[in-house]
């Protein structure tokens, strides 16, 4: 019969010679969302994913035809394989004579929330609706759209996934014109003057309210950018702190922070990421305190689309490794989402090599690959 201290020593030797734990392997791989379909969609942009609360990912983004008068409607798809695989896309908004783009999830528990931009006169830069479906299973069905109350006239930029507070109000990124605001209709993208914030919800997204603006006036780099600050990607640190990154005409990416859930908001400044006129997305990986960003890393380009990693709150940021090369073809609007063992799946949309199509790919990879040389 062994001794208790006999007992011990062997437990203690066999403890010590236990293997250590083998490190997480670098994880990359890519793929298609929706492909480029002349009998069905020949363009497909502005993707947003959202993982629900079974593990099930969701991706919304807009489908449009071609010609001289396309007409958007969003669309979304579902994978149960953690983005490997996705269903064959289905209309959720389309509203006839209207351009649908801007798909927004926000989750609300077990209710899945899917807003739109909508423009009701297609090509004039004056006024825009936001309508709503909601899926109260998974994403397997969805209601009817609804037309909702927005804070502005022309609110734009709603291609970040948005966030129940913890005083149960939902929060979503947007922005909103200037000029349009006055009802002066601006010609182009180049002639609009854009703030940034939260609009809220206090009634599961019936109508929603402004928050605090976001607002600087660099000098833009080229005469197509917008002026003003756009898209704001955004995220919630630590103590309730939320960090926004936003799209603009300068060749940097600005930054800004609040300390009350986006009622008020910091003086904006350029951040250490490299961006022209194209938005970022942010995701917070659960149960740490690190933040992937995807965005283009580029002073003047759509593309390469690179993603990161942060550590310290987003005021720094890992190497840059690329994700799609693309050169001379866009790689932009990411959207980021988290499914099973954190792995990150990220989609965009992505011009063909003739540039007579576009298509929804992806891409997924984990914490090891960002870090990896």
């Amino acid at each position: 019969m062994l001794t208790v201290r006999v007992a011990v020593c062997l437990l203690s030797a066999a403890v010590l010679i236990l293997p250590a734990a083998s490190p997480e392997k670098p994880v990359f791989e890519t793929g298609v969302v929706a492909a480029s379909n002349p009998a069905t969609a020949v363009y497909n942009g502005l993707p947003n994913i959202v993982a629900t609360p079974s593990g099930k990912l969701i991706a919304a983004w807009s489908a449009w035809s071609a010609g001289p008068n396309p007409k958007l409607r969003i669309v979304t798809a579902q994978s149960i394989d953690g983005g490997r695989t996705w269903s064959a896309p289905v209309t959720r908004i389309d509203n006839p004579g209207k351009t649908d783009a801007d798909a927004n999830f926000v989750l609300d528990g077990s209710r899945i929330l899917l807003l739109s931009t909508t423009v009701p006169e297609p090509g004039r830069i004056i006024r825009t609706e936001t309508w709503l479906t909601v899926s109260e299973n998974d994403g397997e069905t969805w209601s009817a759209p609804v037309l909702v109350r927005q804070p502005r006239k022309y609110t734009v930029g709603k291609v970040h996934v948005g966030h129940k507070l913890p005083d149960g109000r939902l929060a979503v990124g947007y922005s909103w014109d200037i000029f349009c605001e006055q009802d002066m209709a601006p010609h182009t993208e180049g002639e609009m003057d854009l703030k940034s914030g939260f609009m809220f919800s206090s009634d599961g997204g019936k109508s929603w309210r402004a928050g605090g603006d976001i607002y600087a006036r660099p000098p833009k780099m080229t005469p197509y950018s917008t002026n003003g600050l756009d898209e704001p990607a955004n995220v919630i640190l630590d103590g309730g702190e939320v960090y926004a990154l936003l799209r603009s005409g300068t060749t940097r990416l600005w930054e800004a922070r609040s300390k009350d859930w986006g009622e008020t908001w910091s003086e904006p400044l350029p951040s250490p990421l490299v961006g022209h006129n194209a938005p970022a997305a942010l995701w917070r990986l659960r149960g740490t305190k690190d933040v992937v960003v995807v965005w283009d890393n580029s002073p003047r380009n759509r593309y390469p689309l690179a993603a990161a990693l942060s550590g310290d709150g987003c005021y720094s940021w890992s190497r840059a490794k690329v994700i799609a090369a693309s050169p001379g073809k866009q790689a932009s609007y990411p959207s980021v989402a988290e499914g099973a063992g954190g792995v990150v799946v990220a989609v965009w949309q992505q011009d063909l090599a003739d540039r007579k199509g576009r298509e929804i790919r992806y891409a997924r990879f984990n914490k090891a690959w960002l870090l990896s040389e």
